[in-house]
């Protein structure tokens, strides 16, 4: 592994799936910070947080789950849009979602923030493609 990201953000508010999905981003090597937060409100705090700590190199991850309580994923990239030109550093944003509804695939993919929509559980091989597609 040679290509890393400065932090990942895990932002869902399933405790297992969150579990899951840090152990196996660590074993990827992707990023030695990996930040699990619990829904969107608290993931546009840690954005605001980490603009003080990054740079215009470095680049952050974050696999946004759409149902969650108190800002959901969509409500989160309505915010995201409204700071994004205030952070200094790069942001991927990955769509990790169980839900199959295709409006809610089309909705992700349409969205000029999202890189990829991926569906839950993250595996080795969307790791992969983020690495040599995204990075």
């Amino acid at each position: 592994m040679n290509k890393k990201v400065h932090t990942i953000l895990l932002v869902d508010d399933d405790l297992a799936i969150n579990y899951f999905h840090k152990r196996l981003l660590s074993k990827s090597e992707l990023s030695d910070a990996i930040i699990t937060l619990y829904n969107g409100e608290v993931a546009i705090q840690k954005l605001i947080e980490q603009n003080d700590l990054l740079t215009e190199e470095d680049v952050l991850i974050i696999f946004l789950d759409i149902n969650m309580p108190i800002m959901d994923g969509w409500q989160f990239l309505e915010e995201y849009k409204r700071i994004k030109s205030s952070l200094k550093f790069k942001c991927k944003i990955f769509v990790l979602s169980s839900s199959i509804n295709p409006d809610d695939i089309k909705k992700a993919e349409s969205n000029v923030f999202v890189s990829k929509y991926l569906a839950k559980p993250l595996s080795m091989d969307n790791v992969d493609c983020i690495i040599n597609g995204y990075l």
